[in-house]
């Protein structure tokens, strides 16, 4: 069975990174700048929570519809007199 489960890691310099469990290997490292650091305090492991989120919603919907269009059966037009 193949191992999905990710996880979210902050490392020494501030940088969020999602790392794959399985292997450790580093998929998607945020940077925020001093600046929305300074504003959000420790709230930008939030954010990095929600954007990872989002973005996996969105993975999920692209792999459905794509499913869908690549499942759905040839539909021919006929007209009944």
């Amino acid at each position: 069975m193949e191992n999905n489960q990710f996880e979210l890691v902050v490392n020494g310099n501030g940088d969020v990174a999602l790392k794959h469990t399985a292997d450790n290997k580093t998929l998607l490292t945020m940077r925020f700048s001093s600046e929305v650091l300074s504003y959000l305090g420790e709230n930008h492991v939030d954010v990095a929570k929600a954007m990872v989120d989002a973005g996996l919603r969105r993975v999920i919907d692209l792999q459905e519809q794509k499913f869908s269009i690549d499942e759905s059966p040839d539909i021919k037009t006929r007209q009944l007199h």
